[in-house]
């Protein structure tokens, strides 16, 4: 199955997520109006998703993605958990 969802953070930032999945996510694609330092650390939280139980928590997400050695701005670890959980929810 497939799934897309788009987030509005706080500060007006949009994050914007299509994930794969079966009972494992295993294919996530995070796009945005957003940086990260370093910049091509988007693959490395892409990866950190992929691989993770498809029924995974918000919380259990945002801990894969805290550890990625990135520095999100405008956004945070719990907004593209978020993002990533209503993908696989259906909840655009």
């Amino acid at each position: 199955m497939e799934g897309t969802a788009s987030r509005k953070v706080p500060d007006g930032k949009l994050v914007s997520v299509r994930v794969a999945y079966d009972e494992r996510i295993t294919d996530c694609a995070v796009r945005g109006d957003f940086f990260l330092e370093p910049p091509d650390a988007l693959v490395d939280l892409e990866r950190a998703v992929e691989g993770l139980p498809a029924d995974a928590s918000v919380d259990r997400i945002a801990q894969a993605i805290a550890a990625v050695d990135a520095t999100l701005v405008g956004f945070g670890t719990t907004d593209l958990a978020r993002a990533v959980r209503a993908a696989v929810d259906g909840n655009d």
